[in-house]
């Protein structure tokens, strides 16, 4: 039962990382995938100011696209599906930089804890 169980989670990761053009930040025990539109998400990235922090460690980003990044997650205008469009826009070795950055900052990246 134990192993059917594990194996329907896996599943489920696979399938949601499949659907998502993001990643998984994940740090003290929570974890949310850039783009979601969760409350909670908002509270660990941008209220902390943990974002500043990740975007300010890039050196791949242009400021253009740190400023729309932190934008489409952090202000008022803040919307899951231009943060995915504007991750889709990034080159592999900007995607790379953003994901070092946050873990320099103390985040895992695709970690799914049990």
């Amino acid at each position: 039962m134990k192993t059917w169980f594990a194996l329907s989670i896996a599943a489920m990761v696979l399938f949601t990382s499949a659907c998502t053009s993001t990643f998984l930040v994940y740090k003290d025990g929570k974890g949310y995938f850039l783009g979601s539109g969760s409350n909670a998400k908002f509270n660990m990235l941008c209220a902390s100011g943990d974002l500043e922090k990740v975007l300010a460690a890039t050196t791949q980003l242009s400021p253009e696209m740190k400023d729309s990044f932190y934008k489409y997650n952090c202000s008022i205008e803040r919307s899951g599906d231009k943060v995915k469009q504007l991750f889709v826009t990034m080159t592999k070795e900007q995607r790379k930089d953003i994901r070092s950055a946050f873990k320099a900052n103390g985040y895992d990246i695709n970690r799914m804890a049990c």
